[in-house]
């Protein structure tokens, strides 16, 4: 190759590389002017985002407190374990030192300390004592931060409505969960700046956004009363063997809970040492049959209809057939002959089968839907039940007359209490609460405890008349072990077969005092596995400590006039049937008497007692404007025993049901009649009695 060859390739060479060094740095002057022109802001925020650390600023959980300011939740400072393995040299000896102080694991420590991360949890939320060991140890890497810790002054104290907080200040349970988002409050943020090594430059604060701290719940609960509440419900639980117990004190005329007290109960301060089943609100969650307490429900609602009155005639031989079942008291050979408001007195089951099946399914259902049952209270706490109604489609005679009186039901005791107190209240149901007021930090009220009004259900009328019925019931009735002399007190026992078969379900709801009601105190305990499960002897002694308890602490005055007892009058009834509705309806009410129009039509053709009869004074005439099969089947009346009675007494107590009857032979006594006692018959149907 000659000179000039050589001298040209290498020309060539220089060319190329010349136009390749040109493109390199054209490209390069292209990607500055990408970088630091065209997309400058994107690649500012990156090299800040390295420098710059958000940390969020989390707010002080609001704290909840009983209607006079007792702690029930607050938060406090405490220590949080935290590493940052970028600037551990060796994760394995600091896990080791950190194992012999913390509750986790070696293995679990050295694996987070080995994370690329830039910090990591190590645990949470420790002791002082801990903190101060670590402390001590000074080891590269490792650091603290305060965090707020959830701390329950009372322990188990209304734990179950309270309720409790994950490790990340979060609501789980009870009122911490139902309102969490008022008690979290919203966090701040604080922008601050940090060196290669990715340690926090110290005062470098670039903007700093304020958190806001939760807000202050004051419940309607008074610790001092619901201290007494778990005192009771767990002295009744261990002394009749039962399962679990729940006492809920109501004040009718605003719906403010005083106490809700379950048993077992848990401490929220060390939640892992419970089940979750003891974490359960039982007040509001567990369905329970409510038996006879359910009776208050029945007698309101046939009073409210007008198909039943104090001195209407009952017999109670024992048993009431309804189709092919039997009925059965719970006194073997019955009551005898009663007057409604001691039906209620001596809670005869056969003499609410007939004020149930008198109302009919359509009328009784409404009226258990109109009361809440079936459907949430929305108390506004996680898990509330609905209870359980029979399906309605399904519902006949038999349904419909154990329901009367508690059974095929089941309800809650939120449920049960709230309609209590709606007869407690002139007939209005108010809707259950637990809220007195919710303030912010700056001590702003933000929520109001106000009374919400759901629906009137029956008339004050009603409500007085039950309340009556119901005061009988503890002064001569089922109820005397909640008698408190000196003080008015209404209330009913109820005891039901728990799911189990071989326990029992014993409750007692009681109102004081019934002139003036100012309480409502539900009892219940659940499985009773013993020889002592009637309510009477188990439920009603504890609503009796309890409501003394009431009377000390906002020392009520005695009230030693007891309800008035007016002495039963006659007055004979004569033949409506010749005269107009608007006429009865005025002279009936002259005479101090009752009625109930049946049917739809406009002229009386048939009435109940008949024509003749001497009847009580405030006691039921059923004016018949039209008969059909329905009518026939809810106005049947149950035969009572007349053997062994006078002539006389037995044509006393006919009239008085309305039974036709007849006589065989001249002497005085009945020794037999041509139907069993306890059959419902038709009102034209003749017993004739030998």
């Amino acid at each position: 190759m000659d000179d000039n060859t050589e001298d040209r390739l290498r020309k060539n060479r220089i060319k190329l590389l010349f136009f390749i060094l040109s493109f390199l740095i054209i490209l390069l002057i292209a990607r500055l002017v990408w970088i630091q022109i065209i997309n400058n802001e994107e690649y500012y925020d990156r090299a800040l985002k390295q420098r710059i650390t958000e940390l969020k600023v989390v707010p002080d959980r609001g704290n909840i407190y009983d209607i006079n300011g007792k702690e029930l939740a607050v938060s406090v400072q405490s220590i949080t374990v935290v590493g940052l393995p970028k600037q551990i040299t060796n994760p394995t000896q600091t896990a080791g030192k950190l194992a012999a102080v913390l509750s986790i694991d070696y293995g679990i420590l050295t694996k987070r300390l080995k994370r690329n991360a830039y910090a990591v949890y190590l645990e949470r939320k420790i002791s002082d004592q801990k903190y101060q060991k670590i402390k001590e140890m000074d080891l590269r890497g490792i650091t603290f931060i305060d965090e707020n810790k959830r701390i329950y002054p009372k322990d188990t104290l209304a734990s179950q409505l309270v309720g409790f907080v994950g490790v990340d200040e979060n609501g789980l349970e009870g009122i911490e969960l139902a309102y969490d988002s008022q008690l979290t409050g919203i966090k701040g943020k604080m922008l601050t700046e940090r060196d290669a090594s990715g340690r926090i430059i110290p005062e470098a604060v670039i903007d700093y956004i304020p958190e806001e701290n939760g807000n202050d719940i004051y419940l309607t609960i008074n610790e001092a009363i619901q201290h007494r509440s778990e005192h009771e419900i767990a002295s009744a639980v261990d002394t009749y063997n039962a399962k679990s117990g729940t006492i809920i004190i109501m004040e009718p005329k605003t719906g403010n809970i005083v106490s809700m007290a379950n048993y077992p109960a848990f401490n929220p301060n060390n939640i892992s040492k419970y089940k979750q089943p003891d974490w359960r609100n039982r007040a509001i969650a567990d369905n329970y049959e409510p038996g006879s307490t359910f009776k208050i429900i029945t007698t309101a609602s046939a009073l409210e209809e007008g198909v039943v009155n104090s001195n209407d005639v009952f017999f109670d031989s024992g048993e009431v057939k309804v189709e092919k079942e039997i009925i059965e008291c719970w006194e073997e050979d019955g009551h005898g002959k009663e007057l409604f408001s001691e039906v209620v007195q001596n809670s005869c089951n056969p003499g609410f089968v007939q004020v149930g099946l008198r109302m009919g399914k359509e009328t009784f259902f409404k009226y258990i839907d109109a009361f809440g049952f079936g459907h949430k209270t929305n108390i506004e706490l996680p898990g509330e039940a609905v209870g359980q109604l029979p399906n309605y489609d399904n519902v006949g005679d038999i349904e419909l007359a154990t329901v009367s009186f508690g059974r095929g039901i089941s309800v809650t005791p939120i449920q049960l209490i709230t309609a209590v107190s709606a007869v407690a209240n002139n007939g209005i149901m108010l809707k259950p609460n637990f809220i007195d007021k919710i303030i912010d930090q700056k001590g702003n009220i933000k929520i109001m405890n106000q009374s919400t009004e759901i629906r009137r259900v029956v008339s004050k009328t009603t409500s007085q008349k039950t309340l009556e019925l119901l005061e009988n019931v503890v002064s001569q009735g089922t109820g005397v072990n909640a008698y408190i002399e000196g003080y008015r007190v209404g209330g009913k026992t109820g005891t039901a077969e728990h799911y189990r078969g071989d326990l029992y379900d014993s409750s007692f709801i009681g109102v004081f005092p019934v002139n003036d009601p100012k309480f409502v105190i539900l009892v219940v305990l659940y499985g009773i596995d013993g020889q002592v499960y009637y309510a009477s002897q188990t439920a009603a002694p504890v609503f009796k400590n309890i409501a003394t308890d009431l009377i000390r602490y906002y020392k009520m005055p005695a009230q030693p006039n007891k309800m008035e007892v007016n002495e039963l009058e006659l007055v004979k009834l004569d033949d409506y049937s010749s005269l107009g509705l608007y006429d009865v309806k005025k002279t009936l009410k002259n005479l101090d008497l009752e009625y109930k129009i049946v049917g739809e039509g406009e002229k009386i053709i048939e009435q109940s007692p008949q024509p003749g009869a001497e009847v009580f004074k405030n006691s039921t005439v059923f004016l018949f404007t039209e008969i059909n099969q329905t009518i026939n089947s809810s106005y049947k009346i149950m035969l009572p025993d007349f053997r062994e009675m006078e002539k006389d007494e037995a044509v006393d107590l006919a009239e008085k049901m309305g039974i036709k009857i007849s006589f065989q032979g001249n002497k005085s006594k009945i020794i037999s009649q041509t139907i069993e006692p306890g059959i419902r018959i038709d009102r034209d149907q003749l017993v004739i009695l030998k």
